[in-house]
């Protein structure tokens, strides 16, 4: 759960790819959380793909998860999704990353939907909130491009996004299924309505495309 003491921008410590704390807002998408940003998750899926992506058989086994580790009423609680599929060898690198945005993004939703059921909801108003999936899917293309997208971004003066914050109330008020980036204009901008909005995902966000024959990926039960 993001709280207004997590905004920062470049003031406070420069940003950068492997940072795994903190909340951005930018013109071009919104709300960023840096810990969902943080490509090391996709780069745990990533590497099984590229390394078993070879050999003598049909497939290859690739293990996913996503978690979270909360206290709920004085006890230490770990929770979250775990998934195995079978991956079908011999794939372009193209297709590859098709595969592996599927197994990553239907996970990621799977792990909102966790953080919406009792007793989390309790103390989390993370489950779908605005900057989540879009943080995921930065990192994702991160990782699997093996890129630096940081300088990308247009990164507001954390004054600016102390008043979007005020303004509008917490991030994690707004919920977002999609992955399209929900947008806050400033308030103080009268030629713009004061009323969120999806943007549009910019090009190197949005070159990968899930996969789409189901031949080459088989969730194991």
């Amino acid at each position: 759960m993001t709280k207004r003491a997590d905004i920062i921008d470049n003031t406070d410590r420069y940003i950068k790819r492997d940072i795994r704390s903190g909340l951005i807002y930018t013109e071009n998408l919104g709300w960023l959380d840096l810990g969902h940003a943080n490509p090391s998750g996709a780069e745990r899926l990533w590497s099984q793909m590229e390394m078993h992506r070879g050999g003598n058989s049909d497939y290859f086994e690739v293990n996913y998860y996503q978690d979270m580790k909360k206290n709920i009423y004085g006890i230490n609680t770990t929770a979250g999704i775990y998934r195995r599929f079978l991956v079908r060898r011999g794939l372009s690198d193209h297709d590859l990353k098709g595969v592996a945005l599927s197994i990553f993004m239907s996970t990621s939703r799977q792990f909102e939907e966790l953080q919406d059921f009792w007793p989390y909801i309790l103390i989390t108003d993370s489950g779908y909130s605005a900057e989540d999936l879009v943080s995921n899917l930065f990192g994702f293309c991160q990782a699997v491009n093996h890129a630096d997208y940081t300088s990308f971004l247009d990164i507001c003066p954390k004054e600016k996004a102390y008043r979007i914050w005020d303004y509008y109330g917490p991030v994690g008020q707004f919920k977002n299924k999609s992955v399209l980036p929900l947008l806050f204009p400033d308030p103080l901008n009268n030629k713009l309505k004061s009323q969120p909005y999806l943007g549009h995902l910019p090009i190197f966000m949005s070159t990968i495309r899930p996969a789409a024959n189901s031949e080459w990926i088989r969730e194991i039960f």
